[in-house]
């Protein structure tokens, strides 16, 4: 924004500059000879100095920051390598939790990391969180942004297997790294956007209240969103999600109580939105959690074979509902007949890291 009122002070300046020398040109010939000629000439000269300025003023606006590389932290990797033999149906999950007990003291050192980073602590390259490394394309300076690592069966690390007793552990999102405001790549006339596809209603819903979570959560970590694009396939009395929408946020909010379509293209596909209405420089936040994944399967594999979409969206949460994971016993049920593609924690692994090796902060969502 401080770049953005400079330029207009420059440009300002400019236009003064112009007008006198079209003023002196204008006056003509009694003013064209001798020390006038000269004066116009250091006009146009200075005209032609702070144009030059301008133009590349007008360029170090138009920098922008480019992906790496992803970083998984050494935690990661190691489930990353080895949740394929460790991913089970078993009630228990056995031995996945002797691997998060294992790992316990790791986990301890990324809820630290995740605490200093909420209070805007820059040194959290040792605290086994994962990152993406972006290059500023104007000063050649490269940065980390963070976020928490892939572990367990992709929730709360000490969910079941270590606080046993804690039934709500799996609904904990204080495990999800939402960026600080000043880590977003913004640009002069750019927007922030959340599109949430199983939004439920503004102050509740099966997993908790996602509208009002990612609109609190985000404003404070600094982050106001510019539009917010909501969809709701159950039958809901309107006045059961007005009623609670905050009033500034009515304004800039659209929600849509009908089913979800996968077709690609379809008006009531996500993704149609989002090509319509978003830009590159905008920073977009995608939440998918509608509970079928027969539809939820056909968004994300989308998602993973369009350049287009994975350039537009930065933040991505997903609910994977999987074979291999002790949430089958813990809130989705029994889910073993499933043969759909993409329909283990293995596979779950697989799309949050492909992903985030694109350069989308992809979370697994509860």
């Amino acid at each position: 924004m401080r770049c953005y009122w400079r330029y207009r002070r420059h440009a300002r300046f400019i236009l003064l500059l112009s007008t006198t020398a079209l003023l002196l040109i204008r006056i003509g010939a009694p003013f064209r000879r001798g020390c006038d000629a000269a004066l116009l000439g250091r006009v146009c000269s200075l005209l032609s100095d702070v144009n030059l300025f301008s133009r590349a003023r007008s360029d170090s606006l138009k920098c922008s920051r480019r992906l790496v590389r992803y970083h998984p932290s050494a935690l990661e990797q190691s489930w990353v390598k080895h949740i394929g033999w460790l991913q089970s149906d078993d009630k228990s999950w056995v031995e996945g939790c002797r691997k998060v007990e294992a790992d316990q003291h790791h986990f301890e050192k990324v809820m630290s990391g995740l605490r200093r980073h909420a209070n805007s602590q820059q040194d959290l390259m040792n605290f086994n969180l994962s990152s993406h490394e972006f290059i500023d394309e104007c000063t050649g300076i490269t940065e980390h942004v963070y976020l928490e690592p892939l572990v367990s069966f992709l929730r709360h690390p000490m969910s079941i297997c270590i606080n046993k007793d804690d039934d709500q552990g799996v609904l904990d999102k204080s495990y999800l790294l939402v960026p600080n405001a000043g880590e977003l790549p913004r640009s002069v006339g750019s927007m922030t956007w959340l599109f949430d596809a199983g939004a439920s209603v503004y102050d509740s819903g099966a997993g908790g209240a996602s509208q009002k979570w990612f609109i609190e959560t985000y404003r404070t970590h600094g982050i106001e969103f510019d539009r917010i694009i909501c969809w709701e396939a159950e039958h809901t009395n309107p006045q059961r999600q007005w009623d609670f929408v905050p009033p500034e946020i009515k304004r800039k909010m659209s929600w849509y109580n009908i089913p979800l379509n996968a077709s690609i293209g379809h008006a009531d596909n996500p993704f149609t939105f989002i090509k319509a209405l978003t830009k590159v420089e905008d920073y977009v936040v995608f939440k998918l959690d509608i509970d079928t994944p027969a539809i939820e399967v056909a968004l994300i594999q989308q998602l993973m074979d369009d350049a287009e979409l994975l350039a537009l969206i930065d933040e991505f949460y997903f609910e994977h509902h999987v074979t291999g994971s002790p949430m089958q016993w813990h809130g989705w049920g029994d889910l073993r007949d499933s043969y759909s593609p993409l329909s283990t924690v293995n596979d779950s692994y697989f799309v949050f890291s492909f992903l985030r090796e694109k350069g989308v902060r992809a979370h697994a969502w509860v």
